[in-house]
């Protein structure tokens, strides 16, 4: 995230036009929308940028090589049937209703594109050198958002070569030197030549200036409350979907019983950047010893023994949290029919599920700025209201493999996992009881 990538860009053979590809794509929050995204841009050092999406806004940013750069910039004319163009968000204004596909590029790389709701999602846009790696990438992907429609890569690259939006143009990002008012860059240039000829400053500028000098403006005070709200949506943080899968697929790989030792017990915390993990197995057989349990750990784990009867492993999964600030969170009508509905259709394969009421998130002000706190309550558009609901499964450990398909926006925090012998076996009954508990964010 500390730098935009490079851009790809592809001549047409028929037209000559460029398509851009390989940008990284960001939500924006706020009313602000323009100014938003070249202050980000220009966070991520971009180039060039291109906005989209309705009524969620996102942005795709992107840097052109030094000599592609000054070729882009004598092209770039209005009406320029060469202006480079968004291939992603042309995708996203050619299919409205959304989807994915996976187009074989001329020079024999790979594009994975998908959009939702008029709007590119940000983990697509991305080239590959090989076929095996975007395919890895598609199955991922459809992994969290199955709903999605697939588009015949030959008819998404014949309709991106026909079609020419305005809206999908990419922007020359320009320098904060650019967008200062012209009597400023006029008053530094100004002050640049007087260090370098002071008898031209003393003769013309210097008295001019003495006497039509002009106060200059007070800098505009920060807002507590908005610093306080944006700070709220950078600290707090969700798991991409794909990580529960991860963190389930791994739990599921421990051996019930290794060596004559028996697992009973394992436990998962969500920290800020990696999941901390331990198992607890019991000594079940006669023969069972410490050191043969210890000659079978994996690399980089850790065991404490209590000494003869029990030992707890413990060890780390890497975990990649996603602030909200960089996601587009779904509104609390898409909880409650998408999200809450999937949930319904899963009960069955769960002994419980539970889904709290949506609870708003408070941001932490200053002390000396509490009195504005009742300010951060009023729903307008530059801040709108983030709620939390907690998410609550107890089941099988089978069960949980269904998740995350209709859940979005969501930090797991816990997940245990017992065993327990079952005399009959069920649906909602087996040996490995896991519970798993999270938190849903959506957006007012």
């Amino acid at each position: 995230m500390n730098r935009a990538p490079q851009i790809l860009l592809l001549e047409s053979p028929a037209s000559g036009r460029l398509l851009a590809f390989g940008l990284r794509w960001f939500a924006l929050i706020g009313s602000n929308i323009p100014k938003l995204a070249r202050s980000r841009g220009r966070r991520l050092r971009a180039t060039h940028y291109v906005v989209g999406g309705a009524p969620a806004m996102v942005a795709g940013y992107g840097r052109a090589r030094a000599s592609r750069r000054r070729g882009v910039s004598r092209r770039m004319l209005p009406g320029d049937a060469a202006h480079p163009q968004s291939a992603a968000q042309l995708f996203a204004l050619l299919y409205p209703e959304g989807g994915q596909s996976l187009v074989r590029l001329p020079d024999g790389r790979h594009w994975l594109i998908a959009a939702h709701g008029g709007a590119v999602l940000s983990q697509t846009d991305r080239v590959f050198g090989s076929l095996d790696d975007a395919l890895h990438e598609q199955r991922a992907l459809l992994a969290q958002r199955p709903s999605l429609i697939e588009h015949a890569a030959d008819r998404v690259w014949a309709d991106l070569l026909q079609s020419v939006e305005p809206g999908a143009a990419l922007i020359a990002l320009p320098t904060r030197w650019a967008e200062l008012p012209f009597a400023l860059r006029l008053f530094v240039a100004a002050i640049g030549v007087a260090a370098v000829a002071p008898t031209i400053w003393n003769a013309t500028v210097h008295p001019l200036l003495r006497k039509q000098a002009v106060a200059p403006e007070p800098a505009p005070a920060r807002d507590p409350v908005v610093d306080a709200y944006q700070a709220m949506l950078t600290d707090t943080t969700t798991h991409p979907q794909a990580e529960l899968g991860r963190l389930l697929a791994g739990v599921g790989g421990l051996p019930v019983t290794v060596q004559g030792w028996a697992l009973r017990r394992v436990q998962c915390e969500a920290g800020s950047q990696q999941w901390n993990c331990s198992a607890v197995y019991a000594r079940a057989h006669p023969l069972a010893t410490n050191h043969g349990l210890y000659a079978l750990m994996p690399a980089g784990w850790r065991v404490s023994f209590k000494p003869l009867e029990e030992a707890t492993l413990a060890w780390h999964m890497a975990s990649r949290p996603i602030p909200l600030a960089d996601m587009t969170l779904p509104s609390s009508l898409h909880v409650d029919t998408q999200v809450a509905g999937g949930l319904q259709g899963l009960r069955p394969a769960f002994a419980s599920v539970a889904l709290s009421a949506p609870a708003p998130l408070q941001p932490r002000m200053p002390a000396a700025s509490r009195a504005d706190a009742s300010r951060v309550h009023t729903p307008h558009q530059d801040m709108p209201i983030i709620r939390r609901r907690t998410l609550v499964l107890h089941g099988p450990l089978r069960s949980m493999a269904l998740m995350p398909g209709p859940v979005s926006a969501a930090r797991w925090s816990r997940l245990v996992v017992d065993v327990q012998p079952q005399a009959r076996p069920s649906l909602v009954a087996s040996a490995l009881v896991a519970e798993l508990q999270g938190d849903i964010y959506e957006q007012e």
